[in-house]
């Protein structure tokens, strides 16, 4: 198993190797996939001191953890691992929700929310 993640302390390093490991070969071939411009997500894999570099915030992070397929909070804040749960926190907060309620009730909330995906 790949334990590079693991030596990556910066979250530019951590954007630039999920990037990688998802497939990405460039910056442009995420950019296009992300519906950004080039420049805007290569500013995310620059270190600070690099010239147009921009600091990952959370909004981002769990854009590019749901693209990339890696856990948003190792992404922002070096915490846990990239293969940590990588919800989103909205997904968390259902899951939270689910938590409250019967079997039964779950069922209908699955279906309510199926339903609601399905007419867009």
């Amino acid at each position: 198993m790949d334990t590079e993640w693991s030596q990556l302390s910066e979250d530019w390093e951590r954007v630039r190797w999920a990037r990688l490991q998802a497939g990405f070969p460039t910056a442009r071939s995420a950019s296009e996939t992300l519906s950004m411009k080039e420049d805007t997500y290569s500013a995310y894999e620059r270190p600070p001191e690099a010239s147009k570099s921009t600091r990952l915030k959370d909004q981002r992070a769990i854009q590019f953890g749901r693209k990339f397929k890696v856990s948003w909070k190792w992404l922002l804040l070096g915490e846990g691992t990239p293969f940590d749960d990588v919800r989103s926190p909205a997904q968390d907060r259902v899951m939270a929700a689910m938590a409250t309620v019967d079997e039964k009730q779950q069922e209908r909330v699955a279906a309510a929310v199926e339903a609601l995906l399905k007419a867009g």
